[in-house]
C-alpha cells in the first residue's frame, strides 16, 4: 500500500530496506530485485549492483547527490558497474568496511563516526560538505541509528536532545526521534528513500508512520 510517498514493502523477505540500497535526489542504486525504485522519482535508477558480492548495499556503503564512498572490499567489477551506469563512487581504504551503518549523509552536511575520523577531509572533499564526527543514542552508527533526507531527520529513539540538536545543525535540517517496523530504533536499517518519497518496511505501524512523516517533513 502507498499513498502519494509513503510505500511498505520488504526486499525478499526483509523488511530493513535500508541495507539495500541508496537512494539520494539525483539517483537510485538498489540490489537485484528490488524493482521499486523508481517510485522515488530520481533521475538515474540503477537496479542490481552488488558489494562484494552481496546485497547489502545500503550496509556498506552511504551517499548523496555527489555519489557514494565504498569499502575496500568492492570488487572491480562492481565498480565498472556503477562507472557504466554513470555512478560517481569514491572506495574509502578502512579496516571498518560497513560504510552505510558509520556515515549519515545529505546534500548539506554529513555526520560520521570518529572510527572513520582519518577519511573526514576526503569524504568531504567528495560529497562537497561539511564533514563532523558524532554520535546518536550514544553509538557511533549514525548511519543506521540515524535517517535523513534534504527536508527532515529521523534519528534513534534513545538519542539525547544534544546529539539530536548537533545532527540537525551538521545535516542542515530539523528532526526528530522515532522507531521502524515496529519498535527497532535503527531507523536507517528501515527506511530508504529521498524527500521525494520513502519505503518503510512492512511491519512498520501506523504511528510510526505519521512520526516519520513529520519528522522527514511531509507533514508541516
Amino acid at each position: 500500500m502507498a499513498d502519494d510517498h509513503m510505500y511498505f514493502a520488504d526486499y525478499q523477505g526483509d523488511i530493513n530496506l535500508g541495507f539495500h540500497g541508496i537512494v539520494s535526489e539525483s539517483f537510485s542504486v538498489v540490489a537485484p530485485g528490488f524493482n521499486r525504485a523508481e517510485v522515488f522519482g530520481t533521475e538515474k535508477v540503477f537496479e542490481g549492483l552488488r558489494i562484494s558480492n552481496t546485497d547489502l548495499i545500503g550496509l556498506f556503503a552511504a551517499g548523496n547527490s555527489e555519489g557514494i564512498i565504498l569499502p575496500n572490499i568492492v570488487s572491480d567489477h562492481e565498480k565498472k558497474l556503477l562507472e557504466k551506469n554513470d555512478i560517481n563512487y569514491m572506495v574509502i581504504d578502512s579496516k571498518h568496511t560497513a560504510i552505510g551503518n558509520l556515515v549519515l549523509v545529505n546534500d548539506k552536511g554529513c555526520l560520521i563516526s570518529e572510527v572513520l575520523e582519518a577519511f573526514r577531509e576526503e569524504i568531504s572533499d567528495f560529497f562537497g560538505v561539511p564533514v563532523e564526527t558524532g554520535v546518536l543514542a550514544g553509538t557511533g552508527m549514525v548511519g543506521s541509528a540515524g535517517f535523513v533526507t534534504e527536508k527532515g531527520l529521523l534519528v534513534h529513539r534513545e538519542a539525547e536532545r544534544e546529539e539530536l540538536e548537533i545532527a540537525e545543525k551538521v545535516l542542515g535540517v530539523k528532526g526528530d526521534i522515532g522507531t521502524v517496523n515496529f519498535g527497532s530504533p535503527y531507523v536507517g536499517t528501515g527506511i530508504i528513500g529521498n524527500s521525494k518519497a520513502v519505503m518503510v518496511g512492512n511491519n512498520t505501524t501506523g504511528p510510526e508512520t505519521a512520526r516519520i512523516d513529520k519528522a522527514l517533513g511531509f507533514l508541516k
